[in-house]
């Protein structure tokens, strides 16, 4: 019996030993740091992974509807599927056959359900906005239904914001800037070709400033019989201070008009 015992103390002292032997080279394993990736390369992982899933609804789509679809194009001798869904309901209409129609809601039910959609997309990230816009813009505003047009419109407004927002956000100006009510007015008054860097730019020069800055000059504000010209370029613009329109309200107002030209 004492034999057996002693056998079996040295089986436990075997195992937990090599049991410890163990311990260094799990703890080795768990500090190995973690796989990091870059933004690029999340952005490609995202992107494979979109690609996939696009791919898979497309094969079940062709799977279930592709056959239906052939069979639709060669009776209508039509290409796109509302050309085809329309000349099957003139033709059956003829027969006297009631196809039941969509429902019909008010310009109101439509703004309301527009908005609640596009505010859904653009809880999901700009990303997904992105991608709804361009797909939006990729049917043509005239193909697009009254819902999809409002949709379109909030989003893409949504997106030029973010966008402009992340371009002036690199020049280090802040949110509470670029979004106010005072801004986008005053971006409003330009044409969508120029840069926000640019439009920004004037807007600054016609902010009050604490810090005191020497006077501009004040070349190319007036024509040659010393008035107000009665439009200035861009450039023009851009060389003006604060104080100079400070000191020539007309002078501001002749630049603001000119600004609708742009």
């Amino acid at each position: 019996m004492d034999e057996q015992n002693n056998l079996a103390m040295e089986n436990v002292a075997e195992n937990v030993e090599g049991t410890t032997e163990q311990i260094p080279d799990q703890a080795a394993q768990t500090a190995q740091p973690e796989k990091t990736y870059t933004q690029a390369e999340l952005n490609e992982i995202v992107g494979a992974r979109v690609a996939r899933n696009t791919a898979k609804i497309r094969k079940e789509y062709d799977k279930k509807y592709g056959e239906l679809e052939s069979v639709l194009r060669a009776g209508t001798g039509k290409e796109d599927v509302t050309e085809m869904t329309s000349t099957f309901r003139d033709f059956y209409t003829k027969k006297g056959i009631q196809i039941p129609t969509e429902p019909s809601y008010s310009d109101r039910d439509i703004e309301v359900l527009a908005r609640a959609e596009a505010d859904d997309i653009i809880k999901s990230g700009i990303d997904e906005v992105v991608e709804e816009t361009d797909r939006l813009a990729s049917l043509g505003f005239d193909k697009m239904s009254p819902r999809e047009r409002a949709v379109f419109k909030t989003l893409a407004e949504y997106r030029q914001d973010a966008e402009r927002g992340t371009e002036l956000s690199k020049l280090g100006v802040s949110k509470e800037v670029y979004e106010s009510k005072e801004f986008k007015d005053f971006a409003a008054k330009f044409n969508s070709d120029m840069s926000v860097t640019e439009i920004y730019g004037i807007y600054a020069k016609m902010q009050p400033r604490k810090e005191i800055q020497t006077m501009g000059s004040m070349k190319n504000s007036t024509s040659d019989d010393g008035t107000v010209k009665d439009f200035y370029t861009r450039e023009e613009a851009l060389k003006f201070t604060k104080k100079d329109f400070d000191n020539n309200p007309a002078l501001f107002k002749a630049v603001e008009q000119s600004m609708l030209k742009w």
